[in-house]
């Protein structure tokens, strides 16, 4: 791995290290990819299902080092009721300057059925987009290993998320 100076050094005066991967990208903190997290309203939840691997994109909240969001009976409640390795991933990106970020999360599903937990989830007020069936139930997917990337051109001109506006 190696470390190369931002451009937020020389607005502070100190000189923070970014760590980047064996491609070259810039590898985010957990602080960031939690940060980042919360900008977003849909995400992809992945989970395996009888040998096949199934993606979905949900609206969530993180809250707590968890990411919730509501589901009606089917596979994803099915995943959480067998308390089942789950991932998560939302991303942004800017098309126009080549650069963008994704986060991926690892972690546990697991329904959320205790009425106080319930209770204080529904304040979350995450309303599903698609709305033809009801979605009762709730699941939380623990955080239990978090990564995310800052993709980019070489020689573009974007910020890195955080650091302000992309120009």
């Amino acid at each position: 791995m190696t470390s190369r100076d931002t451009d937020d050094s020389r607005s502070s005066g100190r000189v923070p290290l970014v760590t980047t991967d064996h491609q070259g990208l810039d590898v985010l903190s957990s602080e960031e990819c939690f940060d980042l997290l919360t900008t977003e309203e849909i995400g992809r939840v992945g989970f395996n299902d009888r040998g096949a691997t199934i993606i979905l994109p949900v609206n969530y909240a993180c809250v707590a080092q968890s990411i919730l969001f509501r589901t009606a009976p089917g596979s994803k409640l099915d995943l959480a009721i067998r308390n089942g390795p789950a991932s998560f991933e939302v991303d942004d990106w800017d098309s126009e300057v080549r650069a963008g970020w994704s986060v991926l999360v690892k972690g546990r599903a697991e329904e959320v059925s205790d009425e106080w937990l319930v209770s204080l989830c529904e304040h979350f007020d995450l309303d599903p987009w698609a709305d033809q069936v009801p979605r009762t139930d709730w699941v939380r997917i623990s955080v239990e290993e978090i990564s995310g990337r800052w993709i980019y051109r070489s020689g573009s001109e974007a910020k890195r998320p955080g650091s302000g506006p992309a120009t």
